[in-house]
């Protein structure tokens, strides 16, 4: 990715309207994906959404596949955008089509220990991840050649999509696997409409020998194991909690998380928006800059809403009998906004070619575990202190990563 602005145009003035770009973006496909839950919650009812919900769960274990793709995309043709793209695609096919394999190969566990009545939802759920891990490569190749537009447009249409899929289903009073087989219809289509967008952005073509260049796996390996510290580190309190809160306290610790998820996906494009840079070394230290800036201006804003407005908001979602514990949101939105460090930190991590903070990611989240169920007293507020003391250390540790080639440069 080009590191230097249009003629006339200051570096950082790009920068930020890069930025705002894929705010927005996000910001509406983080809107479209609470409408796609709102609409199969009322229309599935508790039990059937029970099924769709927790295969929407694994969906997310599995998606670790398209965020590694994703960021091995970016890696690439941000570090050389003129190289040939053939291999990404291609590893994009493999990847995607093993990860349905492995959901089908997965399937008589998931049955059982989700409870599911028919293999139906599973072969859905197959076909599903098909398209959606495979649009990482598209997301990740745009992203990184700089065509933050036809990015942002690309991820808006995949969370419409989905959209789309949840009100056919409530519109035709449809099942969960039916849910589940119209977005992955819905997402073949959005692929078509990506590949159209990659095609704009490909560069010159080369000779054959050149694009017959082999590739290792080491970079979509590295990119896995920061997606997947990433995502385990995420949940490591919420199942540990579980574990030792009573049922109550339990159901209150599982919807205070909402304010620390806000928080953390609120920034989430924030990380996404500083790979390419720190990829190509272009503008890296001013991105890395407006980054930890942007994120601890969102973080602040988080952490007030939730002191003024935390009972509110409380009252609004869960209703009163979650009020009692509307006095911990602050604390929840704390962590998240650690998460949000450690998020940003690994994936500059990651598009350094390393993987050192992953490996302190995955160490933190077995703390945690430990941490909540044999150190911290088994209460929320024992739970959530020892998940903020634990994100401290391993956003620290993020912080003094990113400076090193601060320093260094």
């Amino acid at each position: 990715m080009s590191a230097a602005a249009p003629e006339g145009q200051p570096a950082g003035s790009q920068l930020l309207r890069s930025g705002a770009s894929l705010a927005v973006a996000t910001m509406i496909a983080g809107v479209l994906g609470y409408v796609y839950i709102l609409v199969l919650t009322r229309s599935l009812g508790p039990e059937q959404y029970g099924i769709l919900g927790s295969l929407l769960g694994l969906s997310v274990v599995l998606s670790v596949a398209s965020t590694a793709l994703q960021l091995e995309a970016m890696r690439a043709v941000a570090s050389d955008p003129s190289a040939p793209r053939d291999w990404l695609r291609r590893r994009g096919r493999i990847i995607s089509i093993a990860t349905g394999a492995i959901t089908l190969a997965a399937g008589p566990v998931i049955v059982e220990v989700l409870r599911l009545p028919t293999w139906a939802p599973v072969l859905a759920l197959a076909a599903l991840m098909v398209p959606q891990t495979y649009i990482g490569v598209q997301l990740g190749i745009l992203l990184g050649a700089g065509r933050t537009g036809a990015f942002s447009l690309l991820l808006v249409l995949s969370g419409l999509s989905r959209t789309l899929a949840a009100i056919l289903t409530a519109a035709l009073k449809e099942s969960p696997a039916f849910a589940l087989w119209a977005s992955a219809a819905t997402g073949v289509a959005v692929l078509l409409l990506g590949a159209l967008l990659v095609c704009a952005a490909e560069p010159p073509r080369h000779t054959s020998a050149e694009v017959a260049t082999p590739r290792d796996w080491s970079g979509v390996w590295r990119a896995a194991v920061g997606a997947g510290a990433l995502v385990v580190l995420l949940n490591a309190d919420l199942l540990a909690a579980r574990a030792v809160l009573p049922d109550r306290e339990s159901g209150w610790y599982a919807f205070l998380t909402v304010f620390g998820r806000v928080t953390f996906w609120g920034t989430n494009f924030i990380a996404l928006w500083v790979f390419p840079h720190e990829a190509a070394r272009g503008s890296a230290a001013q991105a890395r800059a407006y980054a930890l800036g942007a994120v601890a201006g969102i973080a602040g804003f988080a952490f007030v809403a939730a002191v003024v407005g935390g009972r509110a908001i409380t009252a609004a979602l869960a209703g009163p009998e979650y009020a009692d514990a509307a006095h911990f949101a602050p604390w929840f939105a704390i962590a998240g906004s650690l998460l949000s460090v450690v998020q940003l930190a690994t994936y500059v991590d990651v598009a350094r070619a390393r993987q050192v903070l992953s490996l302190i990611v995955w160490t933190g989240s077995v703390v945690l575990v430990v941490a909540i169920r044999w150190l911290a007293p088994h209460t929320i507020a024992g739970a959530i202190w020892a998940t903020i003391i634990v994100l401290g250390v391993v956003a620290l540790a993020g912080v003094l990563s990113m400076r090193e080639r601060s320093s260094a440069t």
